[in-house]
């Protein structure tokens, strides 16, 4: 099973193929620093040169080095880079001869005295991992690869702790979110002013709205009017309104001057309703601004939500991981 498998197996969905190979490098490279000399020496590979032509090391970690006397290959001693003009000097206690060689570290290389001999030195290499393509890591020891694993999926999951601090769907929302408002108070303070314009689109104002030709109750006003009109207000005349009617006992007058009366207060009702509605209509209209912003938030809360739940199941994953990780890494180093 490839690692990139493995991992996802402890994480879920994880897509960022580069960061894997990353990880699962820098996890071999943490754990080869911790090992025993025992299980380290399974991460070194043998390299040649002569001495007296100082080789380019790829880590600091030296197993050990041999110089070849002619007959067998002899053991170096290491001395500092310090004291390698003494052990150049035959002369010298620090001397270092074809089978007593010596070998020192010096600005990234190494070098063997005395020169012209033929090298070989064990060094650890930290090996480089295609998590979607490798399922084991060459010259690494196969009790430790589980453990890798472990590391990358405990960085995977931290980078998915990362991503919810600026997870862009929340963050789009938010501007949604800001949109709607701007345009609710902009829209709803459009609207309350077509409450406040008494000469135009007005529902309410000041004395006009009842009184000019163009405000929304002149109709009311005027069915009403007309109503008290055939009342008590002489019309037609004095004495066929309804109370002029009742005094002279004409009981057919005062009934059409009623009929007449109830219609036109009909009217008025009608004409109040319509006023009314427009006044629902405002309202409504802001409600619809002021709803499509709730939504945005709505969105917003529910996102978070799911977020935070994510982001806890992370947050538990990652220390249940940690636990076995640093309980491998202890029983690697030989604790108990």
């Amino acid at each position: 099973m490839a690692f990139d498998t493995q991992i996802q197996d402890l994480i879920g969905t994880f897509t960022d193929q580069a960061a894997m190979d990353t990880w699962m490098g820098d996890g071999a490279k943490e754990i080869i620093n911790v090992m025993p000399d025992g299980l380290r020496v399974l991460c070194a590979s043998e390299a040649t040169f002569t001495s007296g032509t100082p080789n380019t090391l790829n880590t600091g970690k030296v197993l050990f080095i041999t110089r070849n006397d002619g007959t067998i290959d002899q053991p170096c001693r290491k001395i500092p880079a310090l004291l390698a003009g003494r052990a150049a000097d035959t002369v010298d206690m620090q001397y270092a001869s074809a089978t007593d060689p010596a070998f020192f570290i010096k600005n990234n290389t190494i070098d063997v005295l005395p020169a012209s001999g033929a090298c070989k030195y064990s060094e650890v290499q930290y090996p480089t991992v295609d998590a979607s393509a490798d399922s084991a890591i060459a010259v690494f020891p196969d009790e430790a690869e589980y453990l890798v694993v472990l590391y990358a999926s405990i960085k995977a999951l931290q980078q998915l702790m990362t991503a919810k601090h600026g997870n862009t769907n929340i963050t789009a929302s938010f501007t949604k979110l800001n949109d709607a408002l701007t345009n609710a108070t902009a829209s709803a303070n459009a609207a309350v002013a077509k409450f406040e314009n008494a000469n135009s689109e007005s529902v309410f104002g000041d004395e006009s709205t009842f009184l000019t030709d163009d405000s929304q109750l002149t109709r009311v006003k005027n069915a009403l009017d007309a109503a008290e009109n055939v009342v008590n207000n002489n019309q037609p005349s004095s004495d066929t309104d309804a109370f002029g009617a009742q005094a002279n006992e004409d009981v057919e007058i005062v009934s059409s001057a009623l009929n007449i009366a109830q219609t036109e207060i009909r009217r008025a009702q009608a004409h109040l309703s319509e006023w009314t509605a427009i006044g629902d209509m405002r309202v409504k209209e802001i409600n619809a601004y002021l709803s499509t912003a709730q939504g945005h938030a709505s969105e917003i809360q529910a996102r978070l939500n799911v977020d935070n739940t994510e982001y806890s199941w992370y947050e538990k994953q990652q220390q249940k991981l940690q636990a076995d990780y640093d309980k491998g890494l202890k029983l690697l180093m030989g604790g108990e």
